[in-house]
């Protein structure tokens, strides 16, 4: 164990990174859909277009983000910013850090928004204490998530057709069978093995909330989905639905070849 880490340092000095930890939150327990606190998931991004939010992210590494590929779409680069480390979007005077760079997913559909994933490269790494990264699935079926309680968060609208909401919230919701989310009513041709459902009464993602993450908190926070689609806003036995990052994996670390990803706490 000791000779990997040593490895790990190894490569990471080579390639200009430093040894650094993801998945830890800054306290907080969320037990169903309410205002999260200043800092508390420091990896909870917003994106935005022309200066106005319209998504959530999150950061995997000091200059890298993963968001919804629907969200960035046909946009260029140069008009796509990110706020890190804010919590009322209404009242920041930031412009965000600017993005270079953007790499969408190849089989992306725009139609069905299968394969909706996509990683921002920033133009100047974030400062340290503005972060702490998400932690990523190691791999294809690094967990067994039907079942699990997870986490969703960002700035999107509290009600259906509402406003966005100013400050991030977050709601716990439980992670669905792909059977019994093709069985909700969105049909099993439109239910992928690239998307995962998650469901809870009265909770879900909203408008806004598209490319912010949903992650499992135990062993530590890992983002499992990213915010995709869905039927409205938490209707009755309609689940949102996620872009299902572990089957995404093998392109994920394509695109994230260059970036100083951390590794889960020991």
């Amino acid at each position: 164990m000791f000779r990997v880490f040593c490895l790990l340092v190894i490569i990471a000095a080579a390639r200009g990174c430093k040894p650094c930890t993801c998945g830890v939150a800054r306290g907080g327990r969320v037990v169903g859909g309410a205002a999260m606190t200043p800092g508390e998931f420091p990896w909870l991004a917003a994106l935005k277009r022309d200066g106005k939010v319209i998504c959530g992210a999150t950061v995997v590494a000091r200059d890298h983000l993963i968001t919804a590929t629907h969200c960035v779409h046909g946009i260029e680069a140069s008009r796509i910013s990110v706020l890190i480390g804010e919590y009322d979007v209404n009242a920041s005077n930031s412009g965000g850090f600017e993005v270079s760079h953007v790499v969408q997913h190849p089989d992306f559909n725009r139609y069905s928004y299968d394969y909706d994933i996509a990683v921002l490269r920033l133009a100047e790494p974030i400062p340290d204490h503005l972060y702490r990264p998400a932690c990523l699935p190691e791999s294809q079926n690094d967990f067994l998530l039907e079942g699990v309680n997870a986490i969703v968060s960002g700035w999107g609208s509290t009600i259906e057709k509402g406003s966005t909401s100013n400050i991030p919230m977050k709601a716990q919701v439980q992670i669905w069978a792909q059977e019994e989310c093709s069985a909700a009513g969105y049909g099993r041709k439109k239910v992928t093995p690239r998307m995962l459902c998650a469901y809870a009464p009265d909770k879900d993602a909203c408008t806004g909330d598209s490319g912010g993450p949903l992650l499992v908190a135990q062993p530590h926070y890992t983002l499992v989905g990213i915010v995709s689609w869905g039927r409205g806003c938490a209707r009755p036995g309609y689940p949102g639905v996620y872009a299902r990052v572990d089957t995404l994996m093998p392109w994920l670390k394509a695109a994230l070849r260059h970036a100083c990803t951390c590794q889960p706490p020991s």
